[in-house]
Order: structure tokens, then sequence, then C-alpha cells
């Protein structure tokens, strides 16, 4: 018996040693297969923000400073002034129709609401993004082609599918897309419809119904209300009819009941190709430098449409003002230069009213939108006439809340970011005339300088509200948390803490702390 147990003793013993040998084997495998982790100089993905003026091109625009412009839906119901009329800051121009201001309220409020989801979809996939692994750059097996048979066979007769059909044109609808008279298809448990085609609906705010059977009385029937669709890709193929939808027999012959019931289908028809997109999205896997430029790019995403968002919602601001009492005010002093028929308004987006300067010359500018902190209505501006040399100085008067399409900033901001016009009023405008170009600074030395330590957002990943990145500490990867600051053309970020010019950083995707460095000499990953 003893002899048995010393038998048993010694092979555990080798066993043991047996898996130990194995899994220092395989770490030190694991290891070398791993490479080192390249790093790079803090110093060339960095820049700093201490700028103490802002330049751009501008021109002398019209002296007529106030226009008025109607926005679709808005109705003139009295004018106050006439051509040639001159009139005081405060005086009354004209009055809305309170009724259509009121509508166009509530359409701008469900675009707000609507690039509010889309805000929060573009940033969950951003964040989805900062949290993928990326994977090994596989190598590219090499493309044996296929013999080729001395015949072709024909190739075989494409049927329809008549299991998707899909509706993309306008044309195949009865209607005008009013709720009084909204576009009909008629079509299948089935159908689809395409991306271009609901985009057609958005853009023209229409109302179309769906219906199988008989459109007087459908067996089944879909309302669908462009004003609260979303964007689509045109490429987009969306089922109507989702399991359990609700007949038109079944439907309450409440209006709200019914409109209800067409709210959340068209909701889950949204969400279907929602959850479709992001399986899709699941299952694609990327490299370092793939993860790099995916997590850039989906940012400059949600920067466009956060833009959008603050476009409306300045929209918003200024409908909302004229709502109080439907009525538009004088800004400035000055004399009415154009003014239209409230019965026979422009259409062909003129403005209907202009009130131009009593006296001096209004010029514009425009600013980059980080810019918007440090310049205020009433600083100086300093003009040189590109023509003649001849300078002057003016007096910003009025900043946009709006962002500008205007491509005429060439000075030391980021020009991907959004700029804004501003208005400035120049007392004694000497040999100035409308349309002359000007070189515009405005100079923001009294501010202060900004001259801390910005680097590339890439670099910086964030988890549980903590920031940190990945630097080099005598040879091996350390996993360094950095307190941050504002952002800078959204792009770059501040730290304030935790890393120097000196230092040296990887990108944060694809490494693990402790792991061995390498410094990048070409710059590059």
């Amino acid at each position: 018996m003893k002899k048995k147990k010393r038998i048993k003793i010694i092979i555990i013993a080798v066993l043991v040693v047996a898996v130990a040998a194995g899994s220092i084997t395989g770490v030190v495998y694991y290891r070398n297969s791993k490479g080192l982790a390249s790093v790079m100089s803090v110093s060339m993905i960095s820049t700093t923000n201490d700028y103490t003026s802002m330049t751009s091109e501008g021109m002398v625009c019209d002296d007529a400073c106030q226009t008025i412009n109607l926005k679709d839906g808005q109705k003139v119901t009295e004018v106050y002034v006439t051509k040639d009329q001159q009139v005081k800051t405060g005086d009354k121009l004209l009055a809305y129709d309170v009724t259509s201001l009121s509508l166009s309220v509530e359409m701008k409020q469900l675009e707000i609401q609507s690039l509010e989801n889309q805000l929060a979809s573009e940033k969950q996939k951003l964040d989805k993004l900062k949290n993928t692994k990326p994977v090994e750059k596989q190598p590219e097996s090499p493309v044996t082609p296929e013999p080729q048979p001395d015949t072709q066979p024909d190739a075989p007769e494409q049927k329809p599918d008549e299991e998707h059909d899909v509706i993309s044109d306008l044309s195949e609808a009865k209607g005008i897309g009013t709720e009084d008279d909204p576009y009909v298809f008629t079509c299948t448990e089935a159908s689809y419809v395409s991306g271009e085609l609901l985009n057609t609906l958005a853009d023209k705010s229409a109302v179309a119904r769906f219906v199988i059977g008989d459109a007087n009385a459908p067996d089944m029937e879909l309302i669908v209300r462009g004003d609260r669709l979303g964007g689509y890709d045109e490429s987009d193929e969306i089922k109507l009819f989702l399991a359990g939808t609700t007949t038109a027999g079944d439907a309450s012959d409440d209006t709200a009941g019914s409109e209800s019931s067409d709210t959340k289908t068209a909701s889950a028809t949204e969400q279907t190709a929602q959850t479709e997109a992001d399986n899709a999205a699941e299952e694609k896997t990327y490299t370092a430098d793939e993860l790099k430029d995916a997590i850039k790019e989906q940012t400059r995403s949600v920067a466009d449409v956060d833009l959008q968002k603050r476009i409306a919602q300045a929209d918003l601001k200024e409908l909302q003002s004229e709502l109080e009492d439907g009525v538009v005010y004088a800004k400035k002093d000055g004399i009415v230069t154009t003014v239209c028929d409230p019965a026979n308004p422009p259409k062909d987006g003129t403005p209907f009213l202009q009130l131009s300067g009593a006296s001096g010359l209004y010029i514009s500018g425009t600013i980059g939108e980080l810019d918007l902190d440090t310049v205020k209505i009433g600083q100086s501006v300093s003009a040189v006439n590109y023509m003649t040399g001849d300078t002057y100085d003016g007096t910003i008067s009025e900043i946009s809340n709006v962002p500008s399409d205007s491509v005429n900033y060439y000075g030391d901001s980021n020009p991907n970011s959004s700029f804004y016009e501003y208005t400035a009023y120049i007392e004694n405008p000497q040999n100035l005339k409308k349309g002359d170009s000007l070189e515009l600074t405005i100079d923001t030395s009294s501010e202060g300088s900004d001259s801390g330590l910005y680097i590339d957002k890439s670099y910086v990943r964030t988890e549980n509200g903590q920031s940190y990145i990945y630097k080099d500490d005598n040879g091996k990867l350390k996993k360094q948390s950095v307190k941050t600051g504002k952002s800078l053309w959204g792009s770059y970020v501040e730290i304030k803490s935790g890393l120097t010019n000196d230092d040296y950083i990887a990108f944060p995707y694809g490494v693990r702390e402790g792991e061995k460095t390498k410094v990048s000499e070409d710059g590059m990953y």
C-alpha cells in the first residue's frame, strides 16, 4: 500500500511541473507575439492656444443693417412702415399672424427633438467605438484565380421577388401629401419602403398613407408624417407592417388614439431599422489604425448633428421672441429701403423688408465658435481696405447666434469649426462703399492668452468619469490619469495635469499597462 501511494504522489508532482512549464511557455510566446508598443513624443501631437488676435476677410455690407425674411408658413398681417420712411430704434416695422408663428414654433420644436434623438444615437455609436478593442491586422492571402470553363453556362433567369416589393417612387401614390389629401400607397404585408422615399416625405413635411386593400376601408394601414421622420440612407429598405400591427378595424375611432397607434407603428419601424444597423455595426471589427480613423469620423458626425441642433435652437429662440406679440421692431435708426405687400410676399428668398442705417456704414466679418466667449458687442475692430490701404476703426454692434456658411475666415481658428457672422459700425466711412473688401482684425490680448497643453483627443480615454492616457515609464507603458480642461477646435483637449510635452505616449487602443515600448521614429503607428 505504501508503495502505491508513493507512485501516486510522484505522478501528481510530474503533472504539476508539466502544467507549470506549459504556462510559462505560453506566457513567453504571448509576450513575444505581441511585440513592442509604439510611443510618440507628446510634442508631435500637441498644440497651444496662445493667439491674441483673430483675422478674417470682410466687406462693406449693405447699410440695410436689418433684413427680414419670411420663413415657411409665416404670414404678415400688418406693415407699419412705408418705403423711404425714417424710423427710430424700437419703432414697429411689421406684425406676424401669431397662429402661423405658433405652427412654426411647434415644427421647430419637433425638429429639435428629432435632432436630439439623432445626437444621442451618434454619441452612443462614438462611445461604443471608444470601448472597442482592435484586432490584429491579418496578412493578405494570395488570391488564386478559379479555372474558367471553356464555355460559360447561361445565366439563370432572374425572377422578381414578389415577397419583397419596395415602394420608392412618389409617382406611385395618389393624393398631394397634405393632411386633408395625403399620399396613398397601396401595398401588401410584405412591402418595404425605401429610405429615399422617406427622406422625400421628410423634406416636403408630407403626410402619406400605406394601405392594404381598399383605401376607403383598408384591411390595414400605416400613416407616416414627414415632419416626424429622421434621416435615412437612400439605400435603406424598411418593412412597413411589423408583426402585431393594429389593423384599421381594431383601431379606436378617437382621432388621438389613432394618431398614437400610427406614431407607435412608425416608431417601431424606425427602431427595427436602427436595430438592424446596430447589429451590423456590432459585427464589424477594426485594426488599431482603422479604429482610430473610425473614432475621428464618428466624432465629426457627432459635431455635425450637434451643430444642426444648435442652429435649430437659435431659430426657435428667435421665433419664440417674435411670438410674444407677433411684432418685429427696428433695431437701429434708419430708413426703410424695401417693403413688400403682405398679400403678395416674395417667394424667391428675397427680403420682405430692409432697413438702412441713417449714417455711417456697416461691415461684416466672421469669428470662430471657440472665440465667441472672448468677442463681445461694443468691442473694437480694425478694418483695412484692400484697394486703398486706408484703415478704419469700427465697433461691433451685433454677433449672430446662428452659424454662418461663410468661408471668408483665414485666421488662426480651426477652419473645420463653425463660424459666426458679426456686424460692426464705422462712424466715419470716408471713401468706403458697399461691396469693398476688407481685412478685419479683432485684438483679444486684453482677454489674456491661454498657452496650455492641448493634445489630440483620440489619445485620451475616459472610463467612469476618469480620463487617462498610456505613457512611457522607463521603457514600459504606464496607465496615467490626467486632468482635462476645455476643448480646442473640436479635435484637441486641454491637459491640465498628468502629462508634459517631454513625455511619450501610445495610442490607447490595443495596448496594455506594463507592455514594453519603442519610440516611433517616423511619427506613425
